[in-house]
C-alpha cells in the first residue's frame, strides 16, 4: 500500500510591511533580525538600501515597502534568505506569527500585466485571524530585481 507523502501543509512567517499582512514560506528564510546598519552603495534602485553583513556574508537589503508600494518601510527588523534562495535581506516593519497553513486553503492570485504594482510580486493569499495574508513570490521580486539591474 503506498503512502501519499505529499506535504499538506506550509509554514509561513507573517510580518507587516506599511501595516499590510505579507508572508514567505518559513523553508525560505534564514533568520529574522533587528535591523542594525546598512552600508550604502552608489548607482542602485532607490529599494537597495545597501548591504548587510550576517556572520560575515553580505546581503542585499531590500526595502520592501519601497520596492511594492514606493514609500520607504521604518527601519525596523529584516528578513534574511536562505543563502540557497539568494543573498537578500528584506526589510519589514515587525514579526506578527508563525502559522501552518493547509496547502488547500491558499488561493493563488491571477497575475496582472503591471509590472510596477505591488499585486505583480504576490503569487497567493490566505485568511488569517480575519485578515487576508499576502504570499509573495520570491521569483517575481527577483526577476524584478535582474530586470532593473540589466537596464
Amino acid at each position: 500500500m503506498e503512502h501519499d507523502t505529499t506535504p499538506t501543509i506550509e509554514k509561513f512567517l507573517i510580518f507587516t510591511i506599511q501595516g499590510k499582512l505579507y508572508t514567505l514560506p518559513s523553508r525560505m528564510i534564514n533568520e529574522v533580525a533587528a535591523f542594525d546598519k546598512a552600508y550604502s552603495l552608489p548607482l542602485l534602485p532607490a529599494y537597495v538600501k545597501g548591504i548587510i553583513n550576517r556572520y560575515s556574508v553580505p546581503y542585499a537589503l531590500i526595502d520592501l515597502g519601497w520596492f511594492m508600494l514606493n514609500t520607504p518601510s521604518e527601519q525596523s527588523k529584516v528578513v534574511v534568505l536562505k543563502e540557497t534562495v539568494d543573498k537578500l535581506a528584506f526589510m519589514i516593519d515587525d514579526v506578527v506569527d508563525i502559522v501552518d497553513v493547509p496547502l488547500k486553503a491558499i488561493l493563488k492570485v491571477e497575475q496582472g500585466t503591471e509590472t510596477e504594482d505591488a499585486t505583480a510580486v504576490i503569487e497567493a493569499s490566505f485568511a488569517w485571524r480575519d485578515s487576508d495574508v499576502f504570499v509573495l513570490s520570491i521569483r517575481e521580486i527577483l526577476n524584478r530585481i535582474n530586470q532593473d539591474f540589466a537596464s
